[in-house]
C-alpha cells in the first residue's frame, strides 16, 4: 500500500515537473525555430571545408649490421617504425610544402565575393595575374577587378596602414605604414607598375565573369612562407595501421579541386625527392668515371702512338709463342692490380670525404664501380637516406627537435660503421696488391732476359693493353651506371590517388549543426526556465506549498478571462464557477456539523484575490445554500462597493462605531439570497473596532438570519485584523495567488497561524493559468481586483463589475 502510494506521488511530482515546463511551450517552440533558422543561415553562408586524402606505401629499410650499441636495430625490431616516423617528418616538412605551392603557383588566389562570403574560384578565374617577383608588392590585400570591356578593366586598390613586401626574400621592405587609394583603367596584358605593386593581368576566360556584378571579383597576393604555414596547419600525415608501412596524407580546404591538385603535386614531389636521392649517388659515380676516362684516354693515345712508331721502325720483330704466354700472365696481373688500385683510390676518396664533409652530395655508389660489398653498399645507402631526411626536417625544425637529434645520432653511428668498413677493405686490398706486385716482379725478371728490342715491344704492348682494358672497364661501368640511373624508381609509391573523402563538406556538418541547433533551441529555454524557477521566490504550484506548510488545500481557481468579477453569476458554466462549486462542497464537508457557517477569507497582501474569492463564494453559497451575507471587513482598503454598484457611505465601520444600526448597514443586492455589509468609511482604528465584543455579538446576531456569513478580512501579512475575526470563524481560507504570493509570505503566514493557534485554516490557490490543468503550472494573473493594498492601483477604474475587463 505504501509502495503504491509512493509511486503515485512520484508520478504526480513528475507530472508537476513536466507541466512546469510545458506552460512555456510557446517560448520553447519559438526558441527551437529561431535556432534552426540560425543553423540554416550558418550552413548556408559559412565557408564549406572539404577533405581530400591520398595514401602512399613507404618502403621499410632494414639494417643487417650489428653493433655493440644497436643490437635491437640490427635485429630490425624498431627500424621499420623509425623509418616511418622519419618519412612522416619529411612529409610534414616546411620545404616540401613550400616547393609544392611554388610549383603550383599558388601565390595568387582568386575569389568571387557574394553578399556574405567569398568563394575561391581556383581554375575558374576569368583572368590571370602575373606577379613581378622582384618588385615590392602588397600581400594579403584585396585587388578588385571591374570589367570595362573585352580588352579593358578597372583595377581598384584602396588600403590603409600597408607595408611593402619583398617576395624574393620573404621579408617586409620596411616597417613604415602607408596608405593607398588606387583606381585606374588598364588593358589586359599590359604591365601595371607603381611603387606599391607590379604585375600584369591577362585574359583567361571572360565568359566566367558574372554579368550581374563585375566588381565581385578580386585577387590576393600572398607570401609563400605564410601560405606554407597555413597549409601545414590543415595537412595531416598518419599511419593507417600501427604495424603497416602505409601513410595517409589528408588536406582540408575550401576548394575541392585545389586541395586535390595540391596533394597530387605534393606526392609527386615527394616521390621525385626520393628518386633524386637514389640518382645522386649514381650521378656522382658517372662523374668520377668520366674523370678517370679522360686520364686513361690520354695515356692510351700516347701508348698507342708509341706502339705504332716502334712497329714502323722495327717491322720484322715478332714475339714468340712463349713470349706471348709470359706477356698474357703479366697483362692479367697488371689488370687486376689496376682495378684494385682504382678501387683503393675510390675507398680513400670516400673516407676523406666522409671525414671532411657533413653531407653525401658527392659520394659515388660502390656497386657502380664493380664493388659488390653488401655491407658497404648498405651503409652508404642508409647514410644518404638519413642526410636527406635531416635536410628536409631541419628546414622547419630546430636542432633541439627530437627528430633532428635522433637523425644526427643515426648519421654519426652510420658514418662510424662505414669508415670502419672502409678501413677493413683497404687493409685487405693492400695485402692482395702486395701479393700481385710480387708475382709481377717475378714475371718481369723473366722478361728481362729477352733481347732489348723484344723487351721494348713487350713493355709497350703491355701498357697499351692495360690502358685499353681499364678504358673498356670504365666504359662498361659507366654504361651500367647510366642504365641504373635510367631504370631507378622511387622506393615509395602512391596507392590511392588524391580524392575527396566525401562529396559533402566536412565543415560545416549540416546534420550536426541542425542537431546542435535543435538541442540548443530546446535546452536553452529549459535552462533559463530552470534558473527562473531556481531564483523565483513566488508560489508556482502545490509542491511549493507542501515544502512550507501542511495546511490543506481547499481548492484552486483558474485565471479569469470572463471580464466579470462575479463569475458565478455572470458565467455560471465557466471553469471558475465550477471551481467555486468544488470549494463550496469542501467547505460543507469541513463544517458539516454547523447549520450556520462563518467563513473568513484573508491573504498576505493586497492583490492576491481574497475579495474576488469572497464575493464569488458568497454568490455560490447564496444560490443553493440559503441566505448568505458578505461582510467587507477590510476597512483599510474597501473595494466591494464598486462591484455591487453601491456607495461606501455606511457599513461595518459605522455600525461598530455606533453610527448606524444593523438594519441600516445590511444592504440587499440584486441577487436573491445575497446581502452585503460594506466596509464603510475608513476609520482611524480598524483593529480596535474589530476587537470589540460588539463584533462577536454582531456575528452571532447575523447567524439568526443567515446560513452563510462570508467575511472579507484585511490581509494578514500586513495587519492583525484578520486574526481577530478568525477566532469567530468556522472555516478560515488563506488565498494564494500563483506567481504572486512569495514563499516568504506563505512561510510567515504559517508561523503566524501556529503562533496564534488558529484552527480550521485552509488554502485556496487563485489565478492559475488556464492553459494547464492540475495545479496550473503556469503564469498569468487573474482579475485586476485588489492590487496594491496600500498603494492605489492607477489602472483600476471605477466602473461597474460588468464592464471590468481583465
Amino acid at each position: 500500500m505504501n509502495h503504491s502510494l509512493q509511486n503515485n506521488e512520484e508520478k504526480i511530482d513528475l507530472k508537476i515537473f513536466i507541466d512546469r515546463y510545458l506552460i512555456f511551450w510557446k517560448y520553447i517552440i519559438f526558441s527551437i525555430a529561431t535556432f534552426i533558422i540560425i543553423g540554416f543561415l550558418y550552413n548556408r553562408y559559412s565557408t564549406k571545408i572539404y577533405k581530400s586524402s591520398t595514401t602512399i606505401l613507404i618502403k621499410e629499410e632494414s639494417n643487417n649490421s650489428l653493433g655493440s650499441d644497436d643490437i635491437f636495430e640490427g635485429l630490425d625490431l624498431f627500424g621499420g617504425q623509425k623509418n616511418i616516423k622519419n618519412e612522416i617528418g619529411i612529409l610534414e616538412s616546411f620545404s616540401l610544402t613550400k616547393k609544392t605551392l611554388k610549383d603550383l603557383n599558388f601565390r595568387t588566389s582568386y575569389y568571387h565575393s557574394g553578399n556574405l562570403k567569398s568563394d575561391d574560384i581556383y581554375k575558374k578565374t576569368p583572368f590571370i595575374v602575373n606577379v613581378d617577383e622582384f618588385h615590392p608588392q602588397l600581400i594579403n590585400h584585396k585587388f578588385i577587378i571591374k570589367l570595362k570591356s573585352e580588352n579593358e578593366f578597372i583595377l581598384i586598390a584602396n588600403f590603409n596602414n600597408i607595408k611593402l613586401f619583398d617576395l624574393s626574400t620573404e621579408t617586409y621592405v620596411s616597417n613604415k605604414e602607408l596608405d593607398l587609394n588606387y583606381e585606374a583603367l588598364h588593358k589586359f596584358g599590359e604591365e601595371i607598375k607603381t611603387d606599391f605593386f607590379s604585375f600584369s593581368i591577362s585574359k583567361n576566360d571572360l565568359s566566367l565573369f558574372k554579368n550581374e556584378n563585375w566588381s565581385n571579383y578580386f585577387f590576393i597576393i600572398s607570401s609563400y612562407n605564410e601560405l606554407t604555414k597555413n597549409y601545414l596547419k590543415n595537412l595531416e600525415v598518419i599511419e593507417i595501421e600501427k604495424d603497416a608501412s602505409i601513410l595517409k596524407i589528408s588536406l582540408e580546404g575550401s576548394n575541392a579541386v585545389k586541395i586535390n591538385d595540391f596533394l597530387s603535386k605534393f606526392t609527386e614531389l615527394y616521390l621525385a625527392t626520393d628518386l633524386d636521392e637514389k640518382n645522386q649517388i649514381t650521378s656522382n659515380t658517372i662523374k668520377f668515371i668520366n674523370q678517370q676516362l679522360t686520364l686513361i684516354s690520354d695515356s692510351l693515345s700516347n701508348v698507342e702512338s708509341s706502339l705504332e712508331n716502334f712497329k714502323e721502325k722495327n717491322p720484322k720483330i715478332e714475339l714468340s709463342q712463349k713470349e706471348y704466354g709470359t706477356f698474357y700472365q703479366l697483362e692479367k696481373l697488371e689488370q687486376e692490380k689496376a682495378i684494385l688500385e682504382l678501387n683503393n683510390k675510390y675507398y680513400i676518396s670516400l673516407e676523406e670525404y666522409l671525414l671532411k664533409n657533413n653531407n653525401v652530395n658527392n659520394i659515388m655508389a660502390p656497386s657502380t664501380m664493380g664493388i659488390e660489398d653488401p655491407l658497404l653498399n648498405n651503409h652508404i645507402s642508409e647514410l644518404t637516406k638519413l642526410y636527406s631526411q635531416l635536410n628536409e626536417v631541419s628546414v622547419n625544425s630546430k636542432q633541439e627537435h627530437p627528430l633532428v637529434i635522433s637523425l644526427n645520432k643515426q648519421i654519426i653511428s652510420t658514418k662510424e660503421k662505414l669508415i670502419e668498413n672502409i678501413d677493413n677493405i683497404i687493409s685487405s686490398s693492400e695485402l692482395t696488391l702486395n701479393d700481385i706486385q710480387q708475382r709481377i716482379r717475378e714475371i718481369e725478371g723473366l722478361i728481362g732476359n729477352l733481347p732489348q728490342s723484344e723487351r721494348i715491344l713487350l713493355n709497350i704492348q703491355r701498357k697499351f693493353n692495360l690502358n685499353e682494358n681499364i678504358y673498356n672497364y670504365l666504359l662498361e661501368k659507366r654504361a651500367e651506371a647510366s642504365i641504373t640511373k635510367a631504370s631507378n624508381i622511387s622506393d615509395h609509391k602512391v596507392i590511392d590517388m588524391p580524392r575527396l573523402e566525401s562529396n559533402l563538406p566536412i565543415r560545416p556538418n549540416t546534420l550536426l549543426i541542425y542537431f546542435i541547433s535543435l538541442l540548443v533551441g530546446i535546452f536553452l529555454p529549459i535552462i533559463l526556465i530552470s534558473l527562473y524557477f531556481l531564483f523565483n521566490d513566488k508560489i508556482i504550484d502545490k509542491k511549493d506549498i507542501d515544502q512550507i506548510t501542511s495546511i490543506p488545500l481547499l481548492g484552486k481557481i483558474m485565471h479569469n478571462n470572463s471580464g466579470y468579477n462575479l463569475v458565478n453569476i455572470n458565467s455560471p458554466k465557466s471553469g471558475i464557477a465550477e471551481a467555486f462549486r468544488s470549494i463550496r462542497t469542501n467547505i460543507q464537508y469541513l463544517a458539516s456539523d454547523k447549520s450556520e457557517k462563518v467563513i473568513c477569507i484573508t491573504s498576505s497582501v493586497g492583490g492576491e484575490g481574497k475579495t474576488f474569492v469572497a464575493m464569488n463564494l458568497a454568490s455560490i453559497f447564496s444560490i443553493t445554500q440559503g441566505k448568505t451575507i458578505l461582510i467587507g471587513a477590510d476597512m483599510r482598503k474597501p473595494k466591494i462597493f464598486d462591484d455591487f454598484k453601491l456607495t461606501n457611505d455606511i457599513g461595518l465601520s459605522s455600525f461598530l462605531s455606533n453610527q448606524n444600526s444593523k438594519d441600516e448597514v445590511i444592504q440587499n443586492t440584486e441577487y436573491e439570497n445575497l446581502d452585503i455589509i460594506l466596509s464603510g468609511p475608513i476609520p482611524p482604528n480598524p483593529s480596535e473596532l474589530l476587537s470589540l465584543n460588539k463584533m462577536k455579538e454582531f456575528i452571532q446576531e447575523l447567524k439568526k438570519t443567515y446560513q452563510n456569513i462570508i467575511i472579507d478580512t484585511p490581509p494578514i501579512g500586513l495587519v492583525t485584523d484578520g486574526l481577530i475575526l478568525m477566532n469567530h470563524s468556522d472555516v478560515n481560507i488563506y488565498v494564494i495567488r500563483q506567481n504572486f504570493t512569495t514563499k516568504d509570505m506563505l512561510h510567515n503566514f504559517n508561523e503566524t497561524i501556529i503562533k496564534n493557534n488558529v484552527v480550521n485554516m485552509n488554502l485556496v490557490i487563485n489565478d492559475i493559468a488556464q492553459d494547464k490543468t492540475s495545479y496550473g503550472y503556469g503564469y498569468g494573473y487573474g482579475n485586476t481586483y485588489g492590487y496594491g493594498y496600500y498603494n492605489e492601483d492607477k489602472n483600476l477604474k471605477n466602473e461597474p463589475w460588468w464592464k471590468i475587463k481583465t
